[in-house]
């Protein structure tokens, strides 16, 4: 038997209106997506939420991406 580490995968599905600013890095290690949330800014009150946040996947796969490429590059090898 083969030991594999879990691999955690992420997929951007399009929405009909873009609700938050992200971005997708590609690096060597894996990719990185990073989410951007403007703070809410109501009444005056003093916001020390988070804007970024920033996750680490074996790999991130853009919104133009379909179903039957998802299933190559992901569940294929594990069904093999």
């Amino acid at each position: 038997m083969v030991k594999q580490t879990i691999q955690v995968f992420a997929r951007v599905k399009p929405t009909k209106k873009p609700t938050t600013v992200y971005s997708v890095d590609c690096e060597e290690q894996g990719d990185s997506l990073e989410f951007v949330v403007p703070r809410d800014l109501a009444d005056g009150f003093v916001n020390n939420k988070k804007e970024n946040y920033k996750f680490r996947f074996q790999k991130v796969f853009e919104r133009t991406i379909n179903q039957e490429e998802i299933f190559e590059a992901i569940a294929k090898p594990v069904a093999d």
